[in-house]
């Protein structure tokens, strides 16, 4: 009986040891599982530096939109007209600017439309801003 004992102990030992590790079956699925997450991940990753990179445009456009309007209400009422330029600070921005003129006969007063497009990644992007000074004083 001892001898039929033992060679079950050693049956048993034997199939827990080959129980042990993993089958290349369970291994496969953990890579595949594995490299779908990774691939998800690093898609969410890639979209968060696009819109940064796109929020970081639109500020720095915003700004030089305001400083543009500032110089143009300081120089006091525009003339009509177009004109276009290159910020120097940042050559990568381009602007645009369209006056014209605007009549509300309630008013008694001259308006003046101001807009200005600021652009960006060669013309493609592109940030509007629009605004109407008066020449009451």
């Amino acid at each position: 009986m001892k001898g039929a004992e033992i060679k079950l102990l050693e049956n048993i030992r034997l199939r827990q040891s080959e129980r042990r590790g993993f089958t290349l079956l369970e291994v496969i699925i953990a890579l595949a599982i594995m490299s779908g997450a990774l691939a998800i991940m690093l898609g969410a990753v890639n979209k968060n530096l696009v819109l940064a990179s796109q929020s970081k445009n639109l500020s720095i456009a915003s700004t030089l939109a305001q400083r543009k309007l500032s110089e143009i209400e300081l120089e006091g009422y525009p003339e009509e007209g177009q004109e276009q330029g290159v910020f120097e600070e940042r050559p990568e921005f381009s602007w645009y600017l369209n006056v014209l003129p605007y009549d509300i006969e309630q008013l008694e007063t001259e308006i003046r439309l101001v807009i200005l497009v600021i652009t960006w990644d060669e013309g493609s992007k592109e940030f509007t801003v629009a605004t109407a000074i008066s020449n009451l004083k």
